[in-house]
């Protein structure tokens, strides 16, 4: 597969089985729903779709065939957002009677209706639903690079397909949302196991299994980056303490000179002078069996011996 990883998604898609009559309508809906219009033309009505992946394309043909036993047309143009535009359009007998299976009433523009009978026919089962999904994300399917950001959306035309896409993912446990952008409705969903949940049930599965690489390095590379995060602060919180020590031992020494501590304070002072980067366990492993808490109860009392000295100068 070659592309943008939305295109390999779509690629993916396009070649899973569709087990019966009843799946095929319902991804053929979801495309229709997502990318469809009804065309006028001198031999009269027809349905239309438009895309600019290839793939699309062959599906659709593939599914009129299999449902409707029709050929469709293709056409192909361009546009500011697209170097190729594909449109198929299908001159059914009864147009109306395509509509209907489709769940779409007919009319210039699409209004889902998701208490239509017809649109509950469509996904009836859970194998329906999925298929219904399917043919939404090849008709107006947009899933980010997951190397960038996890998020997998939906485009459609009203707000009524997209509340219908966001109740049929709803049915298959998914959380969705509802944006608009301009003159489209996005559904969407921004988690990763949503996008994967929704890829999943979709049939693309080695689309899976490429994001969760990406999330299992992306994660491992988080925990690296926070590990020397967390380390480098401790590197900077024990030259911070270091340096705290050592102004308090010089200030002690300029005033009182180091023999006004006692031998176990002045031992910590000197380790202190003579290592004045090393962390308290290698001051403790300088010393003279000190422990670590030893070392740092002792310069911790320097600290205090400095601070109430200062006071007593004020």
């Amino acid at each position: 597969m070659t592309g943008s990883f939305s295109e390999k998604v779509k690629e993916e898609l396009c070649h899973v089985n569709t087990r019966g009559t009843a799946q095929a309508v319902s991804e053929l809906a979801g495309i229709v729903h997502t990318s469809g219009s009804i065309f006028l033309g001198s031999n009269g009505a027809g349905l239309q779709m438009s895309t600019g992946n290839k793939n699309v394309v062959n599906r659709v043909f593939s599914l009129v065939e299999k449902v409707y036993s029709l050929e469709c047309e293709l056409s192909q143009s361009s546009s500011q957002i697209m170097d190729i535009l594909y449109t198929v359009r299908i001159r059914p007998d009864s147009l109306v009677s395509m509509l209907k299976d489709m769940a779409v009433p007919f009319g210039l523009s699409f209004s889902v209706d998701t208490d239509d009978p017809a649109f509950r026919k469509l996904i009836q089962t859970r194998s329906q639903k999925q298929s219904y999904i399917r043919g939404c994300l090849l008709g107006g399917g947009v899933i980010s690079d997951p190397e960038a950001e996890y998020s997998l959306e939906i485009l459609s035309s009203s707000e009524e397909s997209a509340n219908a896409i966001r109740q049929v993912l709803s049915e298959l446990d998914i959380q969705a949302r509802i944006s608009k952008r301009g003159d489209q409705f996005r559904t969407y969903v921004k988690d990763v196991s949503s996008v994967s949940e929704v890829l999943t049930l979709t049939g693309a599965h080695g689309a899976v299994l490429q994001l969760e690489d990406i999330r299992l390095v992306r994660e491992i590379r988080n925990n690296v980056n926070r590990q020397i995060n967390f380390e480098n602060a401790n590197i900077d919180k024990t030259i911070d303490s270091a340096q705290r020590q050592l102004l308090n031992i010089r200030y002690i020494m300029d005033t009182k000179g180091l023999d006004f501590l006692s031998p176990a304070l002045r031992e910590a002072a000197q380790l202190r002078l003579e290592n004045p980067e090393a962390t308290l366990q290698e001051l403790s492993q300088f010393s003279d069996g000190i422990s670590k808490s030893g070392i740092n109860n002792r310069l911790r009392k320097i600290n205090l011996i400095a601070d109430e000295l200062r006071d007593e100068n004020i």
